[in-house]
């Protein structure tokens, strides 16, 4: 058995080999000790090898474990039961598990995608291609290499196919696997999909191999779809950490429960959610798609369809991802009559988007094709077909409604007037026996008996064959019971059999139809989506964006969608014209200039996805990328400083951004001494509006940054508003023009409720510094970047150096270290 384990494991070394040894799956060696301490489960040896094991009915929660740590598994069953001089039972692997390929409903996430990405780079530009096998979503796009991890971030990559010896440019926190470089060939797309990614080489290539891995892990997917191009222009770069810092879809810290996601989120279906977190994470660019998905958010909000979509896009199953059980020929009941109440559902959603009138918008326009087009014939052909609660499995029979199938009811007919044979055979045998409890058992082992408690033994007739003995009683069998058995076994079997045929067939049916039932998946999802967004914009008092060529920026009363969901939010504008490249927020912690510069990025980014925006109005040009330094982005783990981290980040937003880039930066510099941080904030943020001239909010404490106002065109101030009330400090909440006038740090910490001897010494420290620098010398107040000329500096250009004889070069000097 150990010479075929390893035989199995030489076949599969990436995987954990799952090899089924009785009522369990045994793991040996290096992957038994890899199991115990990932599962927690406990390891022991044989002859000194290591084992470690989980129950055949409990493996597929262990295996789910495995995978979403980023394990692969080879589950290697026996093919045959255990007999009579059997020595070594045949075994197999029938499937290879991977994180990337998975489609069973444990093992995936309703709200977001389970992808296998393939990569196939040459020189600096890459070739991707992604696909979901559960829903048979497939894509690919070609972009420059270092361009790579931002389209990363955007995705749910769950396992990378590379080719051997290749390495991404960043760590992923993800499985990889890897092929030789001959598994990267585009004839393989080719022969599946002809014509498909035509002048896209490298994706071809990536996508070949995709296609080769996924069969070998599951087989030909027939509903897998031709694989979409896209382009990287289509989309808005958000980096991770500008998707971190700004909650798109997950909060920055672990007991945070709202994101902008989960505010947008009003979606019925799996798929729309799904599709709504693309979407977030991948805003658009090109302002003719951005309008028309606007017109159709519009659209649903005028007509007040959001509201009547409601109720059957809730009837709807996820029908992307029914379509892998489907499209393998392997799904239970439960899955077609999941597909016909969707298909029900779908039959009232036609009917309410058809009373839009043309022309539609494209999504909507889209949305109705694929309505029109759905296989509504479907269901009610499964409706006829099923019962109303079929089992699970269709082995288990009566999955097929009465009056579907003549033969199958003829059976059933013969079925049930055996069993009236039966008690009437039960009722004579009793009389006959004068047995009062004689009663007529089943069991699978046994069949069909006759059951005596041991008090009527003497009762038995001699005709009577004992098959069992129990405790209490005994059980018989006799030729014309065993006739009958037979009989009734025979019809069951049969009807069974006629009944998985007739399921096999609804089966096919459906197939027919997987492509046209993948365009209604994604149309679903559409819809969904979009009703979603107009459901929010409804609720929440949100607006039509505008957009400009003239990169003008103007945001009348907007507000932080996600901050507005706890608090009583106080409304701001910003108003950055054509000219206007940058906006310096000054002003003390906790008034509120984080949450200002967040909203106008949010606000930019709902934009563009198609969203209505949380402000009265909005005008904005088309942003290529949104980048973000905000907060302390401190990489201790990885042995880099805040100040180091933020210095690289820093650096990646010079190097990236564009002058259609929106920037938002929030105190940068303060992870180093105070010169140097403002040194190097006044270098970032002039370099940003003299020389990149993109859309600039940069949050400081240096308030001698005002100074770049006087300065440099384009740039203006602005300050977050607070009064003083008795001692205290009072927020407004408002970004109003100008510099604010001071930091305000102690009054800040006595609303954090510092202890109060700690308040009276900053106070009293405070007083002596400020004491102490009003009393020195104007040379030891120089300041980093003085408006006005130092007097030394302009008493020395008086000079003329070739007529300065040595004594008044000595006087010059005593009159200067006197008088300065």
């Amino acid at each position: 058995m150990m010479r075929q384990y390893r035989d199995m494991k030489a076949r599969y070394p990436e995987a954990i080999l799952f090899f089924q040894v009785g009522d369990f799956y045994e793991t040996f060696f290096e992957d038994a000790e890899l199991v115990s301490r990932e599962l927690e489960i406990t390891l022991t040896s044989r002859d000194g090898v290591p084992m470690a094991g989980v129950p055949v009915r409990r493996a597929e929660f262990y295996v789910q474990k495995l995978l979403k740590r980023g394990y692969k598994v080879a589950i290697c069953p026996q093919l045959e039961a255990p007999g009579k001089g059997k020595k070594l039972l045949k075994r197999a692997v029938v499937r290879v598990l991977t994180p990337g390929t998975v489609i069973e409903e444990g093992a995936l996430e309703a709200d977001r995608d389970v992808l296998l990405a393939a990569l196939w780079a040459e020189e600096e530009k890459a070739g991707v291609a992604w696909a979901e096998a559960a829903s048979g979503l497939f894509f690919a796009e070609e972009l420059p290499l270092k361009d790579l991890e931002n389209l990363a971030a955007r995705l749910n990559v769950a396992e990378w196919l590379l080719p051997e010896g290749m390495a991404l440019p960043w760590q992923p926190e993800t499985a990889l696997t890897f092929r030789p470089p001959w598994y990267f060939q585009e004839e393989k797309l080719f022969a599946r999909f002809p014509g498909a990614l035509s002048g896209a080489r490298l994706a071809a290539k990536a996508a070949g191999a995709l296609l080769r891995y996924l069969e070998e892990t599951l087989g030909e997917l027939p509903h897998l779809r031709p694989p979409s191009l896209r382009s990287e222009a289509e989309t808005m770069v958000l980096d991770s950490f500008t998707q971190r810092s700004l909650e798109l879809v997950q909060p920055l810290r672990p007991e945070g429960k709202l994101t902008l996601f989960s505010v947008l989120d009003r979606t019925k279906t799996p798929m729309g959610k799904r599709l709504l977190r693309r979407w977030i994470l991948g805003p658009l660019r090109d302002r003719a798609a951005i309008e028309a998905r606007l017109d159709s958010v519009e659209i649903l909000i005028t007509t007040n369809l959001w509201e009547r979509l409601e109720k059957p896009l809730f009837r709807c199953h996820d029908l992307p991802r029914l379509l892998s059980s489907l499209g393998l020929g392997n799904p239970s009941p439960l899955h077609l009559l999941a597909l016909a109440r969707t298909l029900s559902a779908v039959e009232e959603i036609s009917q309410i988007i058809a009373e839009l009138s043309d022309p539609l918008p494209e999504p909507i326009h889209r949305i109705k094709e694929a309505l029109a087009h759905a296989p509504l014939g479907l269901s009610d052909l499964l409706r006829r077909a099923l019962v109303e609660n079929p089992p699970p499995n269709v082995a288990d029979g009566g999955v097929i409604r009465e009056g579907f199938d003549a033969r199958l009811d003829s059976l059933r007919a013969e079925i049930r007037n055996l069993r009236a044979e039966l008690a009437l055979l039960e009722a004579k045998e009793r009389e006959r026996t004068g047995i009062s409890n004689l009663r007529i058992g089943y069991n699978r082992v046994f069949g069909y008996f006759f059951e005596v408690t041991r008090s009527q033994l003497s009762r038995v007739p001699k005709d009577w064959q004992r098959r069992q003995s129990l405790t209490g009683a005994e059980r018989f069998t006799s030729s014309e019971l065993s006739a009958l058995a037979d009989r009734i076994l025979a019809a069951e079997e049969e009807a069974l059999a006629r009944e998985m045929e007739l399921f096999q067939g609804l089966v096919a049916e459906v197939q027919k139809e997987l492509g046209s039932l993948g365009l209604l998946g994604e149309a679903l999802a559409e819809l969904d989506a979009l009703r979603s967004l107009a459901e929010v914009a409804r609720k929440k008092g949100f607006t039509r964006p505008r957009f400009t060529e003239s990169r003008c920026l103007a945001i009348r009363e907007g507000r932080h969608p996600v901050v507005e969901e706890t608090v009583t939010f106080v409304p701001n504008d910003l108003i950055m014209d054509a000219g206007t490249h940058l906006a310096l927020v000054t002003g003390p912690n906790m008034a509120g200039k984080s949450v200002f510069l967040r909203q106008v990025a949010l606000i930019a980014l709902l934009a563009q996805m198609g969203s209505f925006v949380p402000a009265k109005e909005a005008e904005l040009p088309i942003f290529d990328k949104i980048f973000t330094r905000v907060g302390a982005s401190d990489a201790v783990a990885e042995g880099i400083s805040t100040f180091m981290a933020e210095m690289q980040e820093a650096a990646g937003i010079l190097s990236g951004a564009t002058e259609n880039s929106l920037v938002i930066l929030d105190e940068l510099g303060r992870g180093t001494s105070t010169h140097d941080g403002m040194a190097l904030a006044w270098a970032i943020a002039k370099h940003l509006a003299e020389r990149v001239r993109c859309k600039t909010l940069f949050a400081t404490h240096y308030r001698e940054l005002a100074q770049l106002a006087e300065e440099i065109p384009g740039v203006v101030n602005l300050h977050a508003a607070v009064r003083e009330w008795k001692g205290d400090v009072v927020f407004l909440y408002r970004i109003l023009p100008g510099v604010a006038e001071k930091s305000y740090g102690i009054q800040v910490a006595k609303l954090a409720r510092l202890p109060s001897e700690v308040l009276a010494e900053a106070e009293r420290k405070l007083g002596e510094l400020e004491k102490k620098s009003a009393g020195k010398p104007r040379a030891e107040l120089l300041p980093l970047f003085p408006s006005e000329e130092h007097p030394v500096v302009t008493e020395l250009r008086k000079i003329d150096p070739e007529k300065l004889t040595p004594l008044e070069a000595l006087e010059l000097l005593f009159r200067l270290k006197e008088n300065f």
